[in-house]
């Protein structure tokens, strides 16, 4: 359902309007930390304890997401990296 509502926004500026209409604060703070993460994580730049310092996140939220990224396809990791890291 959500998938079908987010295709059929008409660009940025709805996104940004619709997001918070649907989540609350801490959902939203919820998942740009996983964001933060993943992006570190798939830069691989830096050690979990470093991300962990310097963004203010728990090493547990940051383990959960490496171990999600373990799990995931190939697909699924080219598409997050193609999307978070735009350098």
């Amino acid at each position: 359902m959500i998938a079908k509502l987010l295709g059929e926004v008409a660009g940025s500026e709805d996104l940004s309007l619709l997001i918070p209409l649907l989540l609350s604060a801490e959902e939203l703070n919820a998942i740009n930390g996983r964001i933060l993460v993943y992006k570190e994580l798939l830069r691989g730049e830096k050690s979990q304890r470093e991300i962990a310092k310097e963004h203010a996140i728990s090493i547990a939220t940051i383990t959960r997401g490496s171990n999600n990224l373990k799990s995931m396809s190939s697909a699924e990791k080219k598409l997050l990296q193609t999307l978070l890291i735009k350098e």
